[in-house]
């Protein structure tokens, strides 16, 4: 190293992102310190130089202006991102109540979960197709506007690893997510108060609409989504720390539900494969965790809807014999000593508390807020 080496701080550079390959950093460091990229946080300093500021004394650039900027970038295009995919729901509602004259046409009410909609395919193309250009939509704002490479946007890299333990644990948070949103749902009926039970088409005298259903919203779906949200979104945000891309990265995804009997399950269940992903460098887990939890959860949904007393026995058992095994499995790999992992190397000239709350008073995601609350009381029906 040269001695004039040893005085430069290139942040963008110097930084290393956990269980990645050096492609990608490469790849990574270089949108960073793209000219004329305000969504990258690049800070290049030589640590002799320093400016007088009258009445102030010696004033030394800070990295810290950079990564501010940087993140109040990111923020807004999010906030316009999901607020757009927001507007698009709305509009989708719309739609479906002035065509098949029901906006809640995939939501199954506690106090009506034994009743079956006369639910045609073309309803579930036509909603399955909207989910869809929905989260594409999402998705192609914030690749257009951030430009970030496809390497690091979706991490794909040979010879990633599969980790079955993810599907072991977003089946246990499943099963945890049913049993509250029943326990949830209870309690709002002592209060006369209807929330949504369960989300999906289904029709048992046609069964193409529920390969219509499957195949869009729990497959479709489930992988765009988790190219939006695990990779896109997160991706972009590791510049500002592991822990902190995994935070937004998780209220971004909670803020696309709208029922307040199934934000535990959205939390948890992003917060898994946030997780997973830092945890393999890979979106070949997470998408394979998400659908698989997304056919299992509307495979059980539909065996309630068919028969509201055995359905729910035979939803139980399921339930158990997942928490079983999933258990043995847990304990399994906590004593071979499988089961442990840290998020490290996470810098920031931010602290987490000042970066927490440019999250929450952005004035695009603030707006995304107001009217995703408002659709929480939107969702909800008094019987």
């Amino acid at each position: 190293m040269n001695d004039k080496d040893k005085y430069i701080v290139d942040i963008a550079r110097e930084k290393v992102y956990q269980n990645q390959y050096d492609d990608y950093h490469e790849t990574f460091a270089k949108w960073r310190t793209a000219e004329n990229n305000p969504y990258g946080y690049s800070f290049v300093h030589d640590t002799r130089e320093h400016t007088y500021v009258d009445g102030e004394g010696y004033y030394h650039k800070s990295a810290e202006a950079a990564e501010k900027s940087a993140l109040s970038k990111c923020l807004g295009l999010l906030g316009i991102t999901l607020l757009i995919m927001t507007l698009l729901d709305a509009v989708s509602g719309l739609v479906f109540y002035e065509v098949f004259q029901d906006p809640a046409v995939d939501e199954i009410y506690f106090s009506q979960v034994h009743v079956h909609k006369d639910v045609s395919p073309l309803m579930a193309l036509f909603f399955g197709g909207m989910s869809l250009v929905k989260n594409l939509v999402g998705l192609w704002i914030f690749l257009h506007f951030t430009k970030i490479p496809t390497k690091v946007a979706i991490p794909m890299p040979k010879g990633s690893k599969m980790l079955k333990s993810g599907l072991f644990l977003m089946l246990t948070i499943m099963v945890f997510g049913r049993v509250c949103n029943f326990i949830i749902n209870f309690f709002l009926g002592w209060m006369h108060i209807d929330s949504v039970y369960a989300l999906g088409i289904h029709n048992p005298d046609n069964y193409m609409t529920d390969v219509i259903y499957l195949v869009f919203n729990c497959v479709l779906v489930s992988i765009v989504s988790e190219i939006l949200f695990r990779g896109a979104i997160l991706q972009t945000f590791r510049q500002f720390g592991d822990t902190y891309a995994m935070l937004v990265s998780c209220v971004a995804f909670s803020l696309t539900c709208y029922d307040i009997s199934t934000l535990g399950f959205a939390v948890l269940c992003s917060t898994a494969l946030g997780l997973y992903t830092i945890k393999t460098g890979s979106l070949k887990t997470p998408v394979l965790m998400r659908i698989v939890t997304s056919v299992t959860s509307y495979m059980l949904a539909c065996l309630t809807m068919d028969n509201a007393t055995s359905g729910r026995l035979i939803e139980v058992c399921l339930c158990m014999f997942i928490t079983s095994v999933s258990a043995f499995v847990f304990a399994r790999l906590m004593c071979n000593g499988k089961w442990s992992f840290k998020i490290y190397n996470d810098p920031s000239q931010l602290t987490n508390g000042s970066k927490i709350r440019m999250l929450f008073t952005n004035t695009y995601t603030a707006i995304t807020m107001v009217m995703v609350l408002g659709m929480y009381f939107l969702m909800v029906r008094f019987i």
